[in-house]
């Protein structure tokens, strides 16, 4: 007979007028209005008894539960976790019109979280214990009520205690917060995370305000991207804490949850048991410049890489704007349709790096352009005049386009330049030296390779002629 059936037994057995039916009924009401998902049929049963005045076998809730096993009503539950967060001590007015004391933390195992209140003399038990996030502890004698979210909490009284867990083995199933940091997630619904990790792309800022009770409330806010990806608004209420964080470093916050914002967007909020620790700044990628160029709004940087592949980089007003053939390290605020935008000053950073492969170095042998789309760097001499001719397209419509052939000594390409861009290869000469930044490569229908212009390629005249 499983627990459920002999603790019904012992409920009959106390009142003899109930049927096990109508002990069945009740327990599927009061799922009912306590809420789906917060009661076992078993939990349940252990409030329909206390409301009957029967008092049901505690033993009969296992000494060491799980997180998600824990259901309100349980009595006398043992909880092995690790401390998620420690709130400040707070207070309360009593029955008798004095003051009590409680303190609230938050527990995970794994990826499940529970809030637990420790009453009046348990709080002394935290400072003594020194526990402090991330504390291996076990919570014995507990029980479970129902938070104002409807979810169950424990809660620790006169009869429970708190112990510091120091057993190998059963450390060993704890997994520390480490273990379980996310990279910054693409928020699609409200969840709780245990730790959440993430570079800073916008600097904080804090405030205060006054809530409608008349009470005082502040928040401290910044951006938070994964690897300069799309940013995410993090809100820390009332914070315990508020580090000096600048763009690009990367940082972990602990104990957050996110929820949808007035605007509809998701966002990360946390509180005052929502810490931040910081780590090291974003780690650099090396380039050097082998151009520069502008947009409509700022300047653009061509970077070549070892991989010898050119990046865009757009930077903002405040960044220092590096030389051709300076060797930078760049840390960008984001990273968008394989555009770097680096905006805040300490995202570009000036190398020096005598190592670094030169622009002839990192240049693409034209016998190697076979990857289609692959924006590179090549060094060539011009085979032909720069020619303009007008096509007619298959819609019926006629653009410029501009071609060069050119060549190294691994063979020879075509260059072609559409539409505004023809007009880049007008008047240069055969003979002449080239440095092509930025050009894509293109496979023809016939598996013939080519090189194109793009709104950001750079044709650089070299000294000389071959």
């Amino acid at each position: 007979m499983s627990d459920f059936d002999s603790l019904i037994g012992e409920l009959l057995a106390s009142r003899p007028e109930l049927t096990k039916d109508e002990v069945l009924r009740r327990i599927e009401e009061k799922k009912r209005t306590v809420g789906a998902g917060y009661l076992t049929d078993q939990g349940a049963l252990f409030l329909v008894a206390g409301e009957l005045g029967v008092s049901l076998r505690k033993d009969a809730v296992s000494s060491d539960m799980a997180i998600k096993d824990l259901y309100i009503g349980a009595n006398d539950v043992t909880v092995a976790a690790r401390v998620l967060a420690v709130y400040p001590v707070a207070t309360y007015n009593k029955k008798d019109g004095g003051q009590g004391r409680y303190r609230r933390l938050a527990l995970f195992d794994g990826k499940n979280t529970v809030r637990l209140t420790v009453w009046e003399e348990g709080v002394e038990q935290v400072e003594k214990l020194m526990i402090q996030v991330d504390s291996p502890i076990r919570v014995a004698n507990g029980y479970v009520k129902q938070g104002l979210d409807g979810k169950p909490t424990l809660n620790l009284g006169k009869r429970g205690r708190l112990e510091v867990l120091t057993d190998a083995k059963l450390l060993s199933r704890l997994q520390p917060i480490a273990a379980l940091v996310q990279k910054v997630p693409s928020l699609t619904k409200e969840e709780q995370f245990v730790a959440l990790e993430g570079v800073v792309s916008a600097e904080p800022r804090y405030s205060e305000f006054v809530r409608s009770d008349g009470s005082e409330g502040s928040l401290y806010q910044f951006g938070l991207s994964r690897d300069g990806g799309k940013e995410t608004r993090v809100v820390i209420w009332s914070p315990a804490a508020q580090p000096e964080l600048k763009r690009g470093q990367r940082v972990q916050v602990t104990n957050v949850r996110a929820r949808r914002s007035n605007t509809g967007d998701f966002e990360i909020h946390g509180d005052v048991g929502s810490a931040i620790v910081v780590g090291p700044a974003a780690e650099r990628s090396v380039y050097r410049v082998a151009a520069t160029t502008s947009s409509q709004s700022a300047k653009v940087l061509l970077a070549v890489g070892k991989d010898r592949k050119v990046r865009f980089v757009e930077v903002g007003k405040g960044v220092r704007e590096p030389s051709q053939n300076a060797v930078v390290g760049l840390a960008p605020d984001e990273t968008r349709e394989e555009r770097l935008y680096c905006r805040s000053p300490d995202s570009v950073d000036i190398v020096e790096d005598d190592s670094f492969p030169s622009l002839q170095e990192l240049a693409t042998k034209l016998q190697e352009v076979k990857e289609e789309d692959a924006q590179i760097v090549a060094e060539v001499i011009a085979l032909s005049h720069g020619s303009v001719d007008d096509v007619r397209l298959k819609d019926g419509t006629t653009v410029k386009k501009g071609e060069l052939v050119v060549g190294d000594d691994t063979g020879e390409i075509k260059l072609v330049a559409w539409r505004d861009l023809a007009g880049r290869v007008s008047g240069i000469q055969p003979g002449e030296r080239l440095r092509l930044v930025g050009v894509e490569s293109k496979s023809t229908k016939m598996g013939a390779w080519l090189l194109q212009l793009s709104n950001f390629s750079v044709i650089e005249r070299l000294r000389g002629r071959a």
